[in-house]
């Protein structure tokens, strides 16, 4: 967390489940992060949503969900990539350009792996932890964006496109749950559609970080892998905006409001009207139990008027 000292950055530990209103050197932050399984301590440990602010950055990071049963010393994959980012932000110089952010990242993987040398990430894609990464510079008045986190600049949605695998997907569960005639209250406790496209999501990492797949299914994500120059989304600013709101796709929509209040009324009522996520197609809905259809953070910076 941000102290009195203005450039002190330290290990970064976000607090869950409730706003939380804090200070920059040249600004306010407000955020809020939970995980879909609603608040407690068992719940924060697995959200595999992450958020990081300091003097010099601001960013949001979402680690892929894991449908495997494997997990690195208890932590499943999307924790792992969450985990793996928080720790590089929180040493980052404050002039690292965006080849540098990544290539520490990618050192942090590589060291990751490592660890595990009886598992080969290099042939098998779809066991890599993996995270989209979205991050403003101060020093450089720069955004950059890595798969499909949400950014709002000065009101001006950026990078709010969705991967064609996703839409794919998303489309091909809600129609097997149609077929079928499925009520929501039976898909809270068992979803269909999902395993039916569980395959496909798997088979959907030979696309991840590979300039050799077919181009219109190819996609960029943070997986220790190296990702073109020319397939990063950069946006350059002449100064630091009034506003930047940086949010994970566990808020499907960028609210009409810019506050966290505005960003959680805008979830609240997208889960009151459409649970399972047939109307809004998404991979998947909300179980039974859980909150939300997925871990959400949201992290939105003012500037000192």
């Amino acid at each position: 967390m941000k102290t009195d000292a203005p450039d002190k950055i330290g290990t970064f530990a976000p607090i869950y489940s409730r706003p939380v209103h804090d200070h920059l050197s040249a600004g306010t932050i407000d955020y809020f992060i939970q995980s879909k399984r609603g608040s407690g301590a068992l719940a924060d440990a697995v959200c595999e949503d992450g958020l990081f602010y300091s003097d010099h950055f601001l960013a949001v990071f979402d680690g892929a969900t894991d449908n495997s049963s494997r997990t690195f010393d208890g932590r499943k994959g999307g924790r792992v990539a969450r985990d793996l980012i928080t720790s590089v932000f929180s040493e980052l110089p404050a002039e690292a350009t965006r080849e540098e952010v990544l290539a520490r990242i990618n050192r942090a993987y590589q060291i990751f792996y490592a660890s595990c040398p009886e598992l080969d990430f290099v042939a098998n894609p779809h066991w890599r932890p993996t995270s989209t990464l979205l991050w403003y510079s101060f020093a450089r008045n720069e955004l950059v964006a890595i798969a499909d986190s949400n950014a709002r600049v000065d009101g001006l949605p950026l990078n709010t496109e969705s991967k064609l695998v996703d839409v794919l997907h998303s489309d091909l569960r809600v129609r097997v749950i149609a077929t079928l005639g499925l009520d929501e209250a039976s898909l809270a406790r068992h979803d269909p559609g999902r395993d039916f496209i569980a395959p496909l999501i798997e088979r959907q990492f030979q696309f991840q970080n590979n300039p050799q797949a077919p181009h219109a299914l190819q996609y960029w994500a943070i997986d220790g892998f190296p990702i073109p120059p020319e397939n990063l989304r950069v946006w350059n600013f002449a100064q630091t905006p009034a506003r930047i709101e940086l949010s994970s796709d566990g808020y499907e929509f960028l609210p009409d409001g810019h506050d966290v209040a505005a960003y959680e009324a805008a979830l609240r009522q997208l889960l009151d009207d459409d649970p399972q996520r047939l109307r809004n197609p998404s991979t998947k809905g909300m179980q039974e139990g859980n909150v939300s259809f997925d871990d959400r953070a949201v992290l939105i910076h003012n500037r000192n008027a």
